[in-house]
Formats: structure tokens, C-alpha cells, sequence
């Protein structure tokens, strides 16, 4: 039997905190702005680890803010990049924007690339993220959009839902299932290192961090429409529905 990675406590019950949920890095930035700035506004973040196993994504993108906050662009940068490799479209659609508007100090405009990333945050027809790459689109030279459109085909065969979904999701069914198995035996006490302050209800707790995967994965079914740049058959079976018939053990 695989061991759990986190402490199992057995216990009937326990007064319960509210979980924190992972911040998903979703701040959208005006072009006369900058993300620096935006992110000063935000209350300090401290990112809990715990989340880096379960859903990285929303973990690089709360490290992406943190840099922001502390004025270390390239790190931030570099965490949003991370933060895209697990399917995060919000990560995807401040590349974009950055790239476009080049409003991060130290990381200079490209636009054929910011439209890329903003190809990529569209995949799953956020209204928001569709409004900003169509506009950038119609605000953009032919040569940009071509030369966009060749970055979009690379960029996708790694942060494309296709791809980064998939590996996102497979990631979470997998680190998920012994949390699962300790809330189906019932009156289970966890304690996941990086993420709960101290023990609680293994049924809540897995309860929660689905939901928060709910909100995540949300959209990866269906036709993905991105536009004059490709418009890309989404995977079958739909990985929101194989991910839920993984996670609940059938």
C-alpha cells in the first residue's frame, strides 16, 4: 500500500479553521500601468507550499505576486512562466499583457510573443482574455500577428491546454488520491505539511481542495477557439471529466 505524504491522525472530530486557498495569480493590468505597481496595492502575500504539490499552478502564481511585491521582475517572471506550464491561464494572460504593453522593468516588449501568451490564456473563452487578445490583435501589424502566430504553434506544444492540462490534472489526481482514501475511511484527522497549521478533517479538506481544482481546471472540454491564430480541437475524452472520474476512484 503507498504511504500517505502527509500525517494521518485518527480522531472522531476537531474545531476546524477555514483552509486558505491558494491565491491564483489573476491580476489584469491596464497598458498605462505596470504589474509592480498593481501588485504594491495587494496585501503582502506569503505563499503556502503545500499547494506546489497539489495544484503548482496556483502556487507559482501566488511566487509570481510575491516577486512583484518585492520588485524582483525576472523571478516574478520566471514564476508565471512555471505558473503557465500548469495550465494557469491567469499566468498566461500577464505574460501576455506584459509582453504586449512591456510594463514589466526589466523585461522588454515583444508583442509578437505577448500576443502569443494571450492566444494561449484564450484557449478556454475567458470573455476577459478573449477581449484582450483580440484586441491586441487588431491593434497589431500583419507582420506581428504572423510572427505571433508561429510563437503560438511552439508555445502550445508546452503550455497548451492540450498538453499543460493534461499534466496538470494527471499531477492532481495522483497527489490528491491518498487524501481521498484517508476522507472515504471516515473520521480521519490530516495534517499536510506547507498547508495546515495543524490537523483537520480529512473529508473537509479534501472537500476544499477539489473545489478549488474545480475552479482550475474549469473549461478544459469542448472546441477552443483562439481566434485568427488556430482554432484547436480541445482533447477527448474531456480532461475535466476524466479528472473527475479519476478522483473519485471509479
Amino acid at each position: 500500500m503507498e504511504k500517505p505524504w502527509f500525517r494521518v491522525f485518527l480522531m472522531a472530530a476537531a474545531t476546524l479553521m477555514p483552509l486558505i486557498t491558494p491565491m491564483a495569480y489573476a491580476a489584469q493590468y491596464p497598458a498605462a500601468g505596470t504589474p509592480q505597481a498593481a501588485a504594491a496595492k495587494e496585501p503582502r502575500v506569503n505563499c503556502l507550499e503545500g499547494w506546489e504539490r497539489l495544484l503548482p499552478g496556483d502556487y507559482y502564481g501566488c511566487r509570481a505576486l510575491y516577486h512583484l511585491q518585492r520588485h524582483h521582475p525576472e523571478r516574478a517572471l520566471g514564476m508565471l512562466k512555471e505558473a503557465a506550464y500548469w495550465a494557469n491561464k491567469d499566468a498566461q494572460h500577464v505574460l501576455g499583457l506584459a509582453y504586449v504593453n512591456g510594463n514589466i522593468e526589466g523585461i522588454p516588449a515583444n508583442r509578437p510573443l505577448g500576443i502569443a501568451w494571450l492566444a494561449l490564456a484564450a484557449e478556454r473563452k475567458h470573455a476577459e482574455y478573449v477581449h484582450d487578445y483580440t484586441l491586441a490583435v487588431r491593434q497589431s501589424s500583419p507582420g506581428d500577428v504572423s510572427s505571433a502566430s508561429t510563437l503560438y504553434v511552439e508555445l502550445k506544444k508546452v503550455y497548451g491546454d492540450r498538453v499543460a492540462g493534461e499534466r496538470a490534472t494527471r499531477r492532481f489526481v495522483r497527489e490528491v488520491k491518498s487524501l481521498d482514501d484517508a476522507a472515504n475511511e471516515g473520521g480521519n484527522m490530516v495534517h499536510i505539511s506547507g498547508l495546515t497549521p495543524y490537523p483537520e478533517a480529512a473529508l473537509i479538506l479534501s472537500q476544499k481542495i477539489h473545489e478549488q481544482a474545480k475552479k482550475d481546471f474549469d473549461g478544459l472540454q469542448g472546441t477552443v477557439s483562439v481566434g485568427v491564430l488556430e482554432q484547436v480541437a480541445a482533447p477527448r475524452p474531456a480532461l475535466r471529466d476524466k479528472y473527475k472520474g479519476l478522483s473519485s476512484g471509479n
